[in-house]
């Protein structure tokens, strides 16, 4: 379990590092405005990736131990199909993400469905190791393309990053197909009946489980809507930078919480479920509060030559956010817990009630205090939704 664990670690670092060029590069080369335009667009193809693995999604580690892989993969890619069409009318008919590349989020998003659900089986397989190599051709081939268009002189426009996308999910999701490829080989048709209960019972684990995944990517990102309409794309920029710093340090959390995830998922015992879970959340709190207080310690004069004039207040962000991703790393652990339980309920409604103190706070603090305020309402929401998991946690530990 430690070589997974370290491994996932790895892939999940490696893939943050990437990730940090990508804003720098961004930040730099297209400043506050083409940054603030980046976030839309990434979070954009994110929305409508949760929307299309709504039941290909994390449950497929639950279940790929327990059911075939035609299952499982017919009915996830039957919805995804249907979501498509529905997104792509939904976005004719209301053309109003804030974005000129909504339409080819949806085909980027697609792409990168397929590429989730590959993930997502190998990590149900304890197949952790390709599982990782998978995870991390994305961020590897991004930051390839992006430094081959800046070497060229062509990356002058947020198009060439758009470009990038569609090259490196096409290329996750080759290598996904060839890791699963002897699966993919006896792929079949489902009967009627087959197909009726597989969907029956993705629906009944993933739409709920994926309806969490919804509500807390939104708890992260509908402040970054409110701060556009409010305070513009510029502002958007060094807030968003502030966000991508903070929740980087969640990856180590997340990196723990996913392997974890994929043991309990694999062994029903009850005492070492709750012990393991307290033990990794513990050491996820200890290496989150150490990174994020080295992210408040660092000088503003860093930030700005991280990214360029103009990114100065990032660390002013990062400072009101941190507490709040403290928490928020630590309840990770708490979701794979309980999804580990086929319990996806109380993660759901942890989420949700966030998303509703995000948004009720935003809307009150955004218009008078800026940026600043959309900050102070992600901290208590982030509190909020670690307040609420942890709770039931530890009311199911005293049970048990």
């Amino acid at each position: 379990m430690i070589k997974k664990i370290i491994n996932t670690l790895f892939s999940k670092t490696f893939s943050a590092i990437a990730g940090f060029l990508i804003i720098i590069l961004v930040s730099h080369l297209l400043g506050t405005n083409g940054k603030g335009s980046q976030s839309i667009i990434a979070f954009n193809i994110y929305v409508f990736l949760l929307v299309f693995t709504l039941i290909g999604n994390s449950t497929l580690i639950y279940l790929a131990p327990r059911k075939s892989f035609s299952f499982l993969f017919i009915p996830s890619f039957i919805w995804i199909i249907f979501a498509c069409f529905i997104c792509f009318f939904l976005v004719i008919f209301i053309n109003s993400l804030q974005s000129p590349f909504a339409l080819q989020s949806i085909g980027i998003a697609f792409l990168a469905s397929i590429s989730e659900i590959n993930y997502f089986y190998l990590m149900g397989k304890q197949q952790v190791i390709k599982a990782n190599n998978l995870k991390l051709i994305f961020p590897i081939s991004n930051i390839l393309f992006i430094l081959i268009f800046y070497s060229l002189n062509m990356f002058n426009d947020i198009s060439f990053y758009v470009l990038s996308l569609w090259l490196s999910y096409s290329i996750s999701l080759i290598y996904g197909v060839f890791l699963l490829r002897k699966d993919y080989l006896h792929l079949h048709f489902l009967s009627k009946q087959q197909l009726k209960q597989s969907f029956k019972i993705l629906l009944s684990l993933g739409a709920l489980k994926q309806l969490g995944s919804i509500c807390q990517s939104l708890n992260y990102r509908v402040s970054f809507y409110i701060i556009a309409f409010f305070c513009g794309k510029d502002t958007l920029g060094v807030y968003s930078n502030s966000c991508s710093l903070c929740e980087s340090v969640m990856l180590f959390g997340s990196a723990l919480a996913l392997v974890q995830y994929s043991h309990l998922s694999n062994n029903s015992n009850s005492s070492l479920a709750k012990h393991l879970t307290i033990r990794l959340t513990l050491f996820n709190a200890l290496f989150s509060f150490l990174a994020l207080a080295l992210l408040c310690l660092l000088p503003q004069s860093f930030y700005v030559f991280l990214f360029g004039e103009g990114f100065a207040d990032v660390g002013f962000f990062i400072r009101i956010l941190a507490i709040g991703v403290l928490f928020l790393s630590c309840s990770s652990n708490f979701t794979q817990f309980f999804a580990s339980q086929g319990n996806f309920s109380i993660s759901f409604w942890a989420s949700f009630i966030g998303l509703i103190v995000t948004i009720v706070l935003n809307l009150i603090l955004v218009p008078s205090f800026n940026a600043t305020g959309s900050a102070f309402a992600a901290l208590c929401s982030y509190i909020t939704t670690f307040a609420f998991e942890a709770f039931f946690f530890f009311k199911w530990f005293r049970n048990k």
